[in-house]
């Protein structure tokens, strides 16, 4: 190979490699449930809080030449919290928003923070009534929120509430909207029979 096309590529997998200097450091705007589907799914407001997430968000471009980048995430992430009670323990139904990250500039790539290190992170982050030891992909299915169509994720794990080992289900569901990434969390008991519940959760989301 020519050396001229070793240099180049060379020089374009370090543009794309992230450095301190290009930590990103930005907010989400906050992100809620409407009145009308709390009403009908029976889940109640717990909470609004900031919590601040520091990540690495990763991309790789393939062509003629590869490129492979991380960087640096420092953000600001709104979370509001919802909860039903059943009678095997708490349903929660949680929606947080942090930027969309180009892990490369000028590139179309963009990555949201939340979910960069994973499912069980997440649910770790976003909550704090269970705590998650693992968690197995089980489906996929296509929801509404905000008005686009996305893919809802489901989910499965143990998982400890107060000493007592829980079996849960997941349902994560992400969307890019006005330069964000609002992400909903619902996590609750396999016994609860909350899918339609969450669905309407999903579809009822403002930001």
């Amino acid at each position: 190979m020519d050396w001229r096309v070793l240099a180049l590529a060379g020089a374009l997998v370090l543009a794309g490699c992230g450095s301190a200097s290009d930590r990103v450091v930005a907010s989400g705007s906050p992100a809620a449930v409407e009145d009308a589907a709390l009403s009908e799914t029976g889940y109640e407001p717990v909470s609004r809080t900031n919590r601040t997430l520091n990540t690495t968000v990763r991309a790789t471009i393939s062509g003629d030449v590869e490129m492979n980048a991380q960087r640096s995430v420092t953000a600001t992430t709104p979370i509001a919290t919802y909860r039903r009670a059943t009678d095997a323990g708490p349903a929660l139904f949680v929606v947080a928003t942090a930027p969309a990250v180009r892990p490369i500039e000028n590139q179309p790539v963009v990555r949201n923070p939340l979910v960069a290190e994973g499912t069980a992170h997440l649910v770790g982050y976003v909550q704090s009534t269970y705590a998650v030891e693992s968690l197995t992909r089980q489906s996929t299915t296509t929801v509404t929120v905000l008005g686009n169509e996305t893919t809802a994720r489901t989910s499965t794990g143990p998982a400890t509430r107060d000493g007592t080992a829980v079996s849960l289900r997941v349902v994560v569901a992400s969307v890019r909207h006005d330069g964000e990434f609002v992400t909903a969390v619902a996590v609750g008991p396999r016994a609860t029979a909350d899918r339609d519940r969450v669905r309407r959760l999903l579809a009822g989301v403002t930001h």
